[in-house]
């Protein structure tokens, strides 16, 4: 089985691009009052916009990094293993579908709540389908590999069968 992808859906990267240039209009403007504002005596507001820029530049970094990392694969759907990339790590989270014990919505939400072995106990994993796109599909490739697995449908869900009896 070749890897399958699926990418984040577009308005991630345009929100994030949007964000970022509002984002910089504002701190211009914040620093245009504040030179204005500006006493000789006083360097309280050039301390103070000094802080609002490094917030700035901050909160921009972030949203850049968050647009960067929306230009990658969200989920990658693997023969031994799924994928998903975090828009808040540089890294993608990688799952063996061996140590998958269930996947199934999470109530009230566009999430997939994955539960996995883990070696004290075991961890839940929340996967946002909303900003993946094709996430029905997805949800087609991801429960034709878990069958492939072994997991049996339980409700909504998929479970291994020696959960799903006991």
């Amino acid at each position: 089985m070749e890897d399958q992808r699926f990418a984040f859906r577009p308005w991630v990267r345009s929100s994030c691009r949007r964000a970022m240039l509002w984002g910089l209009a504002a701190l211009v403007m914040l620093g245009g009052v504040s030179w204005m504002l500006r006493s000789p005596d006083d360097g309280a507001f050039g301390w103070a916009f000094a802080v609002l820029a490094g917030y700035g530049l901050l909160f921009w970094a972030s949203l850049l990094k968050i647009w960067w990392t929306a230009g990658k694969p969200a989920v990658v759907v693997g023969k031994e293993a799924l994928a998903y990339q975090p828009l808040h790590t540089f890294r993608p989270k990688t799952v063996a579908f061996d140590r998958i014990l269930a996947v199934g919505p999470r109530p009230g939400t566009e999430s997939l709540r994955i539960v996995i072995e883990g070696l004290r106990r075991d961890r839940e994993l929340f996967l946002n389908l909303a900003v993946v796109q094709g996430h029905h599909l997805l949800l087609e490739t991801l429960e034709g590999r878990l069958q492939e697995d072994g997991m049996v449908r339980s409700g909504e869900g998929w479970e291994r069968p020696d959960l799903a009896s006991g």
